[in-house]
């Protein structure tokens, strides 16, 4: 019917239009024929290109688009995915047939060979344009499904919107700003770019709507995908979970629905719209006491805040639902982390518990001791004992850390050789740590809770030294005697066992290389002391001005044992003679002073007598 005219040709195609078209059964029908179908193919592949540009372009389908620009592109790309899809089987069938033909003729014997080069290069380069033609079909029905997906779902897009990374990117993060959450993924799995920010977005918006078991679904997607440290990642998820508490979503839809029905009767302006929504206001902080209102499942309740703050402790924004899920996070991707927020949010005895060997299970399994084995056999998944101990000590907690060591002490677990050899060790980094930076107070009770009473005795003598009373210097000077004397009776129940189980020097503590002789003098001098501090009667000011003890090789310690024997002798002339006995210091010297001391007073009687003991 076509005579090769422009004119008359064009007339003749006026005459045959179709009221359905475009028809996909037409279509098909037409192509079937051409009797080459590699021609079939390209032509119905290009086709397809060239109209998709024309009426998928963003120029027919920009963002003010009309609804029935939407609707007509949205019908296209249906005619479009079947056009290609047809196209697509028909270069599949080709490509098969091709391979059928190529492995019959591999099968021939040796001798039956004898391709012709130039024919060899043909079906190289057919084989060729079938792959290209294959591969232009596939981006072009992904690019027409995903076009009929979006338009389908009242989203604008054009082909512009997905022709390259770039602006499939730009599609992506308009669909997440509009909360097009599953369309965007959709989007980066057909364009083959990164879908995680969706992912995480899609998260972080299910926390806000307080869907976590949804939420932990989706962030897993994100985390997956995600190449190095997670870190930042969980610590943005927990800031949306402690940014404030979750949209109570039912109560306002109900709240809503309530509106719209008393709509019509609503006269005044006390239940207006803003009456109405003044009611969703929630503070962002809860008291210590507030349960979730969602809260019935017993396995949230330990993490309940009640009983794990001091009484000045912080007091946590997350009640215990969303307390458990920034747990979750922590403990699955982010465990350095967990400590220090487990403290902010004054959890501290369940932060203490992270470094002990526990007999309870916990919600995210075992955490009480990393499972890996490391050089540091004190160092965790959660940090190190110094971590724990900077911890406790910048929020006020180390006396519950006292109570959880004791607590473990006093179970049944305690009775373990491995328990007993890794609270010893972890006593040891503790103590080790508090005399590193000088908190003898708390070194004290650590010590005490070791067992190790020579080194408590010690440190009460470094208390007395600090004290700033009378009261405060003969209390930890009366603690540091009973000490000693504690350590002596060990000592002699034990001395049997010592003679059977021998330990070199080098694999002894500090207290055990201390021999009872020694430990007999520091009792001594303890006594010594206490009559001091008694005699002297220094009732307020630093107490180390008196103080017996100090490097005998000291100038200064020397010096300060002097003239205490020269105070004492005035009031105590016993203790004082007694003293220098003790301390072998200058008798000369110190009677000399003394009575220098006191004919300045003119106390001739007292000279008399020194200078007659002398």
């Amino acid at each position: 019917m076509l005579t090769g005219d422009p004119v008359r040709d064009d007339t003749t195609r006026a005459c045959h239009r179709y009221e359905t078209s475009p028809d996909i059964s037409l279509f098909k029908a037409l192509l079937s024929l051409c009797t080459d179908e590699l021609v079939a193919a390209k032509g119905a592949l290009e086709l397809c290109m060239t109209q998709m540009k024309v009426v998928l372009c963003s120029q027919q389908l920009s963002l003010d688009a009309s609804m029935d620009n939407i609707a007509r592109a949205y019908h296209a790309t249906e005619t479009y995915v079947q056009a290609l899809s047809y196209a697509k089987n028909l270069l599949k069938k080709l490509a098969g047939s091709t391979d059928l033909s190529s492995g019959s003729e591999r099968s021939r014997d040796v001798d039956d060979i004898s391709v012709d080069t130039g024919s060899s290069s043909t079906g190289s380069q057919y084989l060729d344009e079938l792959s290209d033609l294959l591969a232009q079909a596939d981006m072009w029905l992904g690019r027409a499904e995903l076009l009929q997906s979006l338009l389908g779902s009242g989203i604008i897009a054009s082909l512009d919107d997905i022709a390259d990374r770039e602006s499939s990117t730009i599609l992506r993060d308009r669909l997440v700003s509009d909360e097009r959450y599953s369309m965007a993924v959709y989007t980066c799995k057909k364009c083959k770019i990164d879908a995680f920010p969706v992912w995480v977005a899609w998260g972080h918006a299910l926390v806000r709507m307080e869907h976590y078991a949804q939420a932990r679904v989706k962030f897993r997607q994100a985390l997956q995908q995600h190449k190095g440290d997670a870190t930042n990642v969980v610590i943005d998820i927990i800031n949306t979970i402690e940014g404030g508490p979750p949209v109570d979503v039912s109560n306002v839809r109900s709240m809503y629905e309530h509106l719209a029905k008393s709509a019509a009767t609503i006269f005044d302006d006390s239940l207006s719209a803003d009456a109405y929504l003044n009611v969703l206001y929630m503070p962002t902080t809860f008291p210590r006491s507030e349960r979730s209102r969602h809260c019935t499942d017993p396995i949230y309740n330990q993490y309940a805040p009640a009983g794990t703050y001091l009484e000045d402790g912080p007091r946590s924004n997350l009640d215990s639902v969303r307390y458990a899920e920034c747990i979750h996070y922590l403990q699955e991707y982010a465990r350095p982390e967990m400590l220090a927020f487990m403290f902010r949010h004054g959890h501290y005895a369940e932060a203490c518990s992270l470094f002990f060997p526990s007999s309870q299970p916990t919600l995210e399994g075992d955490t009480s001791l990393s499972s890996i084995s490391r050089s540091d056999p004190l160092t965790t998944d959660y940090g190190t004992i110094d971590d724990l101990c900077d911890l406790c000590l910048g929020y006020g907690a180390m006396s519950v850390l006292e109570n959880t060591v004791l607590a473990i002490t006093q179970s049944p677990i305690y009775r373990d050789t491995f328990v007993i050899q890794y609270m010893n060790t972890v006593l040891t980094r503790i103590c080790n740590y508090c005399e590193t930076h000088r908190h003898f107070n708390y070194l004290y009770n650590f010590l005490v809770l070791k067992g190790d009473h020579v080194a408590s005795g010690l440190c009460c003598i470094q208390l007395f030294m600090n004290s700033v009373s009378q009261e405060e210097a003969l209390s930890h000077l009366g603690h540091a005697k009973t000490h000693f004397e504690e350590a002596l009776s060990v000592r002699d129940r034990t001395i049997e066992a010592t003679k059977l189980v021998s330990r070199t020097a080098r694999n002894k503590s500090a207290s055990e290389k201390m021999t009872r002789e020694m430990i007999m003098k520091f009792s001594t001098r303890v006594s010594y002391q206490m009559d001091v501090v008694k005699t002297l009667n220094s009732v307020d000011g630093p107490q180390w001005k008196t103080s017996l003890f100090g490097n005998p090789t000291d100038p200064e310690t020397l010096r300060r044992r002097c003239m205490v024997v020269e105070a004492l002798a005035e009031k105590h002339f016993d203790l004082a003679f007694r003293m220098l006995h003790e301390f072998d210091l200058p008798a000369v010297d110190i009677y000399a002073g003394v009575a220098a001391s006191l004919a300045e007073r003119k106390k001739r009687w007292p000279v008399n007598g020194i200078l007659e003991e002398h």
